[in-house]
């Protein structure tokens, strides 16, 4: 599955999966964008249209992070 910036629930679903240990509170933005590239089958722009797509990924990783416990 190819995943694009629009994609906020699956990114954030493989971020937790990913990267399970990582502080998410001390992410800056540039960081985040770094380690949602990095995800295996992210196919979109190095850049997000928006800083809000980030934000958002970032907010859905916490919660789903906190709904599995970590």
């Amino acid at each position: 599955m190819q995943l694009t910036w629009s994609d906020r629930d699956s990114i954030a679903r493989a971020l937790v999966q990913a990267y399970p240990d990582t502080d998410r509170l001390a992410l800056t933005l540039d960081e985040l964008k770094r380690l949602v590239c990095a995800l295996p089958g992210f196919a979109g722009p190095p850049e997000p249209p928006r800083k809000a797509h980030l934000e958002s990924i970032l907010w859905t990783w916490m919660r789903f992070a906190d709904e599995d416990g970590g």
